[in-house]
């Protein structure tokens, strides 16, 4: 007797607002990246970074952060960098 999942593979996909949560969750607790600094929007698995950062290792940072989160399909880093 053969058995199968009832789940299907889009059960097993995480929500918009479950990846979005886990996002902002990495990123403020990463020292890296500044509080408050990164907005994270995200849409059928692609998420949008914007905001403005001081330096470019907090954008490595930051993408590091979001890069292997599981569901995400996609990343557009929206961010600006702005040395003083």
């Amino acid at each position: 007797m053969r058995t199968t999942s009832s789940r299907s593979s889009d059960d097993a996909r995480l929500t918009d607002t479950q990846i979005a949560a886990e996002a902002t969750r990495r990123l403020a607790w990463d020292s890296a990246v500044p509080p408050h600094a990164v907005c994270v929007k995200v849409a059928r698995g692609r998420i949008t970074l914007s905001g403005e950062l001081q330096r470019e290792a907090q954008r490595v940072a930051m993408l590091e952060d979001v890069t292997r989160l599981f569901g995400v399909t996609a990343i557009a880093d929206r961010t600006v960098v702005r040395t003083a």
